[in-house]
């Protein structure tokens, strides 16, 4: 019983042909694929802060909103919503 056939050796061909094919299409197409993920996306990540131990907080921004969240490992996780400045365009 042969583990090399010539039936899967070209499967296997065909396979990683159509890889490749399709890493090549979304490497040429990067740029516009991301940008049109940017700009459906509803949360974003602004900065993040060790407070020490296994404690972090996180600021997000979540459809125009500003959310503090605090979390650690043992405690609870804290949600906040922070007020908008008069300066900040929602």
């Amino acid at each position: 019983m042969d583990v090399l056939t010539p039936d899967r050796i070209l499967t296997i061909a065909g396979f990683l042909g159509v890889l490749v094919l399709a890493w090549a299409v979304i490497r040429h197409k990067r740029a516009p694929l991301s940008a049109r993920l940017a700009s459906i996306r509803q949360l974003e990540l602004t900065e993040t802060l060790n407070l020490g131990g296994d404690s972090r907080a996180l600021l997000l921004k979540a459809e125009g909103q500003t959310v503090l969240v605090v979390m650690g490992r043992r405690s609870g996780t804290a949600l906040t919503l922070l007020p908008r400045t008069e300066g900040t365009a929602a």
